[in-house]
C-alpha cells in the first residue's frame, strides 16, 4: 500500500450518556473557527494550552460525569446510535431517544491527547425510541432529526422544535438530502422522504414544501438522492427514480430496476435468516453504489449511473459491511468485526488503509456517518509558531545596511540575527506593538500568514461510547515532503489534483504555499522559467523577491518593509535565506534580471484586478522597480508606457538612480510625467547646452515638440523657457513666442529679450508681438522697429517701378494696395504699420529717418499725415506717383482707407481742395498720364469746376480730355441754340484736328498702298474694299474691326 489517506482521531471518549443529562446549558467560551489569515499561520502553544486550560476549567461542573464515570454508571450508559458534526459543536443522538449537544476543543492530528468537551444541552424527543438519523444545515439553522420513524425539525443552535413552518412527517423509513448541493454553505436544499410505499420530496428552506410524491410498489430500506435521481433498495429490487421523467411521464417510464435484493433464507436449522438491511449511497455526479451478496461469503460493492451503467469497477467485500459511506474517492467500510477499510473507487489497489480494532482508544466501531464538517490541526510549537513577522518594528534600513555589498552567508546570518533578536523581545516581555489591553491577543493578531495545517473532516465512526474521525491526511503536508525531496513535477501534479475536483482537498492558500515553495527550488537550481511560472500561479509576494536582488532592494529601500516583516512561512523563508543574492548564482551569460522584470510585470496586471492578491504598499514597490529595471535593460517602449500612463512610480526614488545611473533622458521622462515640468526642462536645458548627454534625447526638436505640441502657455514656466531659448537660440524662441498669450508678452522683460536678440528678424517678430499685445514699452520698440524696416525698405528699388505700369493700368490702385500683393514684404510691412491707426511711434524721428532714405515718397507722406501736415503729404503722393492715396486724402477723408484718419484734419472746401489737385495733376512730368488725370477728376468732380478752368489746361491737349466735362457743363445751359453753337464749333475744332493729324502723317509716312491680295495682319483674309488702318511702326495693314 501507499501512503494511507486517513488519520484516526479521537473525538470523545467514555461519553457517558444518562436520561437525565447533568447539564442543560452551559455558558463556555466556544472556540471559534480561525479566519483565513489565521489558518494560514500555525498557533502559538501557549494560546494553545490556555483556550485548554479554559476549556478544562468550564467542563469541570459541567461534564465531569463523562470523565470519571464509575464502571457500574457506564454500564447503564446508552449507546450513540447517529451523529452529526459541526466545527467543533457535536451532536449526538442517543438509543434513548436524546440528542446531545457538546463543544470540544479542536483536535490534534496525531497526538494521544482526547479534545476537552463540554455538554451544552440535551434535549428528550419524547418519541420512547432511538434517534436513526440526524442532518445539519448549518445554514438554515436546522437539524432534521429521524426518531422513531418519525421526522422533526429542530433549530441548530438551541434545539427548539421548529413551529409551523416545519410539520412533523411520520411513518418514515428513512431518509436522504441531495447531495448534489453543499448543504454547508446552501440556504435550501431537497430532502427525500420514503413513508410505506410513497417517496416524498421536500424543499427545505425557510419553509418545509411538498415538492413531489411518488407512488410505489414495495417499502424502502434505503435510499439516496443526486439531483433528479434517487437510487433506493425496497424489499425487492434495487432501482433508480428519475424524478423529472416521473414527472412527465410517469413511474414507468421514470423507473429504472437494477439487481434485485437479499431476501430471507432458511439456513441449515431451517430457521429464517433475515438478510442485512440493504445499503446505498451517492458516490459521484450522477453515480451511486448498492450492496449484493455474491456466491460466497463476500459481498459485491456494485457502482452504477443514473442510466445503469457500470463505468466503474466493482468493489469486493470480505463481508456485508455493516455501515459504509462515501469519501470521494474513497469508500470507507465498517464490519462488524469492528474493521474499517478504505477502499479506492478510482485507481488499483483497492484496499487503500485498513484500521483494525485494537488500535489503542478505539472501542469496536459500530458504525460509520458522512457529517455536514469539522476540522483538526497539527501540533505545533512555540518556536516554530513564530513566523519572524509580528512583534516589534524596527529601523526599515537596517537590514539594507547589513546585507547591502555581502555574500549571501553574511546576507542569512543578517536577518536570523534579527529574527532572533525580535523573538528574545518576546521572552522579555516588551509590549506588543498592536494597540489592545491583551497582550497574547495583539501578538496573535500580529502573527503572519504561514502554513496551514488545518484539514477538513467530515467522516465520523461510532463506537458504542466514544466517537473517532476519519481526518483526510493533509495533502499540504503530503506535498511539502515531495518538495523537500525536490521531485517538483511530481509536487505540482499533486495540487492540480487537489484543486480539480469539484470540493478541493487543499485550500487556495495552502496550494499558493507550495507552488512558490516549488518555485523557489527551481529558483535555486537556475531553473528560471518554471520558477517564473510557480511564482506566478503561486502569487509570491514581489517585495520577498526583490531582496533577491540585493541592488534593486536598496534601490527601493525606503518603500520595501523588512524582510522578516514580510508574512511567509518558514520553510519558505528558510529558502530565502538560503539563496541569498540570486545573482550570484547565476552564469555570467544567464540574465537573471529578466524573471525579475517578467515577474514584477505579472504581478502589476495582477494587481489591477478586483481581487488585487498583493498587499496595497506592494504597488509602489512593483511600479518603482519596474522603472529601474527598463531603464537599466534598454527596454524604452515600456519605460514610456509605464511611466506616461497610471502608475505608482515614487519620483523621487526613481529619478535620484537615474540621474545617477547618467539616464537623463529617461529621468526628465519621469519628471514630466509626474506632473514636474520644470524639473524635466531642466533636465533637457542641460542636455541642450552639452552640460550632459543622452543619445536617446531628440534635441531642440523634441524640446519644442513637447513644449508646442501638448502644453502651449501653461504658465510661468514657458516664460522662462523663451528667456532661456533667446539666450540658447533664437530661432527657436520664435515658435515659444508664437504660443505666449498676449498677456504674458505685455508681461515680459521686452529690454532684456531685445537686448539678447540683437538685430535680428526675431527681434522684429518680438517687437511686432510687443505691439500687438499692448507692451507699455511699445511706442519705444516701435519706434526701433520702424526705423528697421525703413532700412529694408531703401533697398527695395523695383515697388515704384512696378506700381506705375499697374497704375497705368488701373488709375484706382494705391501703392499701399499693391505693395501688399505683389510681394514686397519689406515696403509691405512699413507702409502697414505706417498706415495702421493702432500704431504708436516717434513720428519725427521716423520721419527723419525716411528723409534720409531719399526713396521713400509715400512713406513720407504717410507721416506727413500723421502729423496733420497734409497737404505737404499730398504734394508728396503726388510727387511719389501715388496718385489715387493723393485723391482719397485730399478730396475723400472719410474713406477707409484714407490716410486723413491718421491725425485729425480741419475743415476744408471742397472746390479749394479740386483746384488744388487739378493743378497738381496738371503739373505732373508725364503729359499722358497728366491729361487722363485731369480728365477723370473732371469727369469726377465737375460738379465743383466751372468751364474757365478749362483754360489752365495745356493747349496740345486733345479734345477728348475735356469733351465730357464741357458737355456735361453744356447741358446745363439755359440757351440751347448757344448750346448747338458751341456744339457745331466743337465738332469744327475736332474734325480740323484730325485732318490736319491725317495730313501730318501723309507727309510723314507717305500714301499707303495696297494691292489686290492684300491680307489682314491679324485674321490673314482679304481686305477688299473694307475699311482698313496702318500701323507705321510695325508697318502692318489691319481691319478696324481687328485693331
Amino acid at each position: 500500500m501507499d501512503e494511507e489517506p486517513y488519520i484516526v482521531q479521537t473525538l470523545v471518549q467514555t461519553l457517558v450518556l444518562d436520561e437525565s443529562p447533568r447539564v442543560k446549558s452551559v455558558e463556555w467560551p466556544k472556540p471559534r473557527r480561525q479566519s483565513l489569515s489565521q489558518r494560514l499561520g500555525f498557533q502559538a502553544a501557549e494560546r494553545m494550552q490556555e483556550d485548554n486550560d479554559t476549556a478544562s476549567q468550564a467542563s469541570e461542573g459541567a461534564d465531569s460525569v463523562d470523565r470519571s464515570a464509575s464502571p457500574a454508571l457506564r454500564s447503564r450508559a446508552v449507546r450513540i446510535e447517529c451523529v452529526e458534526l459541526c466545527g467543533t459543536d457535536v451532536y449526538v443522538g442517543t438509543s434513548h431517544g436524546h440528542i446531545v449537544h457538546y463543544t470540544v476543543n479542536v483536535p490534534e492530528l496525531t497526538s494521544n491527547a482526547v479534545p476537552e468537551r463540554v455538554c451544552v444541552q440535551s434535549v428528550d424527543l419524547k418519541l420512547g425510541k432511538r434517534v436513526e438519523q440526524l442532518i445539519a444545515l448549518p445554514v438554515l439553522n436546522r437539524l432534521i432529526v429521524l426518531c422513531g420513524s418519525t421526522l422533526v425539525f429542530y433549530t441548530l443552535s438551541d434545539l427548539r422544535l421548529v413551529g409551523n413552518s416545519a410539520p412533523t412527517i411520520k411513518g418514515v423509513s428513512c431518509v436522504a438530502c441531495d447531495e448534489r448541493v453543499d448543504r454547508t454553505v446552501s440556504s435550501g436544499t431537497l430532502v427525500c422522504v420514503a413513508r410505506m410505499r410513497e417517496i416524498s420530496v421536500y424543499f427545505v428552506g425557510a419553509d418545509v414544501r411538498l415538492e413531489q410524491q411518488v407512488m410505489i410498489e414495495y417499502s424502502v430500506a434505503s435510499l439516496c438522492m443526486y439531483g433528479n435521481y434517487v437510487c433506493l433498495a425496497d424489499t425487492q429490487t434495487y432501482k433508480v427514480l428519475d424524478l423529472a421523467r416521473i414527472r412527465a411521464a410517469g413511474l414507468e417510464q421514470g423507473q429504472l430496476e437494477l439487481l434485485p435484493t437479499q431476501q430471507p433464507r432458511r439456513d441449515e436449522s431451517g430457521r429464517v435468516v433475515r438478510p442485512p438491511r440493504p445499503r446505498t449511497l451517492v458516490v459521484g455526479p450522477n453515480e451511486f453504489m448498492f450492496l449484493t451478496a455474491s456466491g460466497d461469503d463476500t459481498t459485491l460493492g456494485v457502482i452504477v449511473t443514473a442510466r445503469g451503467e457500470a463505468l466503474r469497477g466493482t468493489l469486493q467485500f470480505p463481508a456485508y459491511p455493516v455501515s459504509i459511506v462515501y469519501d470521494e474517492p474513497h469508500a470507507i467500510a465498517v464490519f462488524a468485526t469492528g474493521r474499517i477499510d478504505v477502499y479506492d473507487t478510482r485507481a488499483e489497489p483497492r484496499v487503500v488503509q485498513s484500521v483494525v480494532g485494537d488500535v489503542p482508544d478505539l472501542m469496536r466501531v459500530r458504525k460509520a456517518c458522512v457529517c455536514a464538517g469539522g476540522w483538526v490541526s497539527t501540533r505545533v510549537g512555540r518556536r516554530e509558531a513564530i513566523d519572524a513577522s509580528e512583534l516589534r518594528m524596527f529601523e526599515p534600513r537596517r537590514l539594507h545596511e547589513v546585507v547591502s555589498g555581502r555574500d549571501r552567508a553574511v546576507w542569512t546570518e543578517a536577518v536570523d540575527e534579527e529574527v532572533e533578536w525580535r523573538r528574545e523581545l518576546v521572552d522579555e516581555g516588551e509590549p506588543p506593538v498592536w494597540p489592545g489591553p491583551d497582550r497574547q491577543n495583539g501578538l496573535d493578531r500580529q502573527a503572519g500568514r504561514g502554513l496551514s495545517r488545518w484539514t477538513d473532516a467530515n467522516i465520523v465512526v461510532l463506537g458504542s461510547d466514544s466517537l473517532h474521525i476519519l481526518a483526510p491526511q493533509p495533502q499540504l503536508i503530503r506535498i511539502d515532503a515531495l518538495l523537500h525531496q525536490q521531485h517538483i513535477k511530481e509536487a505540482v501534479a499533486a495540487v492540480d489534483a487537489a484543486l480539480a475536483g469539484t470540493t478541493p482537498s487543499m485550500q487556495s492558500d495552502e496550494a499558493e504555499y507550495c507552488l512558490q515553495m516549488a518555485g523557489m527550488v527551481c529558483l535555486k537550481n537556475m531553473q528560471l522559467d518554471d520558477a517564473q511560472l510557480y511564482f506566478q500561479r503561486g502569487r509570491m509576494d514581489p517585495r520577498a523577491l526583490l531582496y533577491l536582488y540585493p541592488s534593486h532592494a536598496e534601490y527601493v529601500g525606503p518603500l520595501l518593509v523588512p524582510f522578516a516583516h514580510i508574512a511567509m512561512a518558514p520553510p519558505l523563508r528558510q529558502l530565502f535565506y538560503e539563496i541569498g543574492n540570486v545573482q550570484s548564482l547565476a552564469s555570467p551569460d544567464l540574465q537573471t534580471v529578466d524573471l525579475l522584470e517578467q515577474y514584477l510585470e505579472f504581478c502589476r496586471t495582477q494587481m489591477l484586478n478586483a481581487n488585487e492578491p498583493y498587499a496595497p504598499d506592494a504597488v509602489p514597490v512593483i511600479d518603482t522597480a519596474l522603472a529601474r529595471v527598463y531603464a537599466d535593460n534598454m527596454r524604452h517602449a515600456k519605460f514610456s508606457a509605464l511611466v506616461q500612463g497610471p502608475n505608482s512610480v515614487v519620483g523621487d526614488i526613481a529619478c535620484a538612480y537615474l540621474e545617477s545611473a547618467h539616464k537623463y533622458y529617461d529621468c526628465s521622462l519621469v519628471y514630466m510625467a509626474q506632473g514636474d515640468v520644470r524639473a524635466g526642462l531642466d533636465v533637457w536645458r542641460r542636455m541642450l547646452e552639452g552640460k550632459v548627454s543622452d543619445e536617446r534625447f531628440g534635441g531642440m526638436a523634441e524640446y519644442l515638440e513637447y513644449i508646442l505640441g501638448d502644453f502651449g502657455d501653461v504658465g510661468q514656466w514657458l516664460t522662462d523657457e523663451y528667456y532661456w531659448l533667446v539666450r540658447h537660440d533664437v530661432e527657436a524662441s520664435r515658435h515659444i513666442l508664437a504660443c505666449l498669450t498676449d498677456d504674458k508678452v505685455a508681461e515680459l522683460d521686452a529690454d532684456r529679450v531685445v537686448g539678447d536678440m540683437q538685430a535680428t528678424g526675431a527681434q522684429r517678430e518680438f517687437i511686432e508681438r510687443l505691439i500687438a499685445a499692448n507692451h507699455t514699452r511699445a511706442p519705444h520698440f516701435t519706434t526701433i522697429l520702424l526705423t528697421a524696416y525703413v532700412a529694408d525698405a531703401a533697398q527695395c528699388t523695383d515697388a515704384e517701378s512696378g506700381f506705375q505700369g499697374a497704375q497705368a493700368r488701373d488709375l484706382e490702385l494705391t501703392f499701399r494696395s499693391y505693395v501688399a500683393s505683389a510681394g514686397h514684404s519689406s515696403r509691405a510691412r512699413l507702409v502697414e504699420m505706417l498706415g495702421a491707426q493702432r500704431s504708436v511711434f516717434d513720428a519725427p524721428t521716423v520721419l527723419a529717418c525716411i528723409e534720409d532714405a531719399g526713396n521713400l515718397g509715400v512713406e513720407r507722406a504717410m507721416v506727413l499725415a500723421r502729423l496733420g501736415r497734409r497737404d505737404e503729404a499730398v504734394e508728396a503722393l503726388v510727387e511719389a506717383g501715388d496718385y489715387a492715396e493723393a485723391e482719397m486724402l485730399l478730396l475723400r477723408p472719410m474713406a477707409r482707407e484714407s490716410l486723413a484718419k491718421l491725425a485729425k484734419q480741419g475743415a476744408s472746401d471742397q472746390a479749394t481742395d479740386v483746384a488744388r489737385l487739378l493743378h497738381l495733376f496738371v503739373s505732373v512730368a508725364d503729359d499722358d498720364m497728366a491729361a487722363r488725370l485731369v480728365s477723370r477728376l473732371l469727369d469726377t468732380y465737375s460738379e465743383h469746376i466751372d468751364i474757365p478752368t478749362i483754360e489752365e489746361l495745356p493747349e496740345h491737349w486733345v479734345l477728348g480730355v475735356v469733351e465730357p466735362f464741357v458737355r456735361h457743363k453744356l447741358g446745363d445751359l439755359a440757351q440751347s441754340e448757344r448750346a448747338s453753337s458751341l456744339e457745331r464749333s466743337v465738332a469744327n475744332a475736332h474734325e480740323q484736328n484730325v485732318k490736319m493729324q491725317c495730313a501730318g502723317d501723309l507727309i510723314s509716312h507717305g500714301p499707303v498702298v495696297l494691292g489686290v491680295a492684300q491680307t489682314c495682319g491679324v485674321c490673314r483674309k482679304l481686305l477688299g474694299s473694307s475699311a482698313f488702318v496702318y500701323e507705321p511702326q510695325t508697318k502692318q495693314v489691319k481691319h478696324i474691326s481687328c485693331a
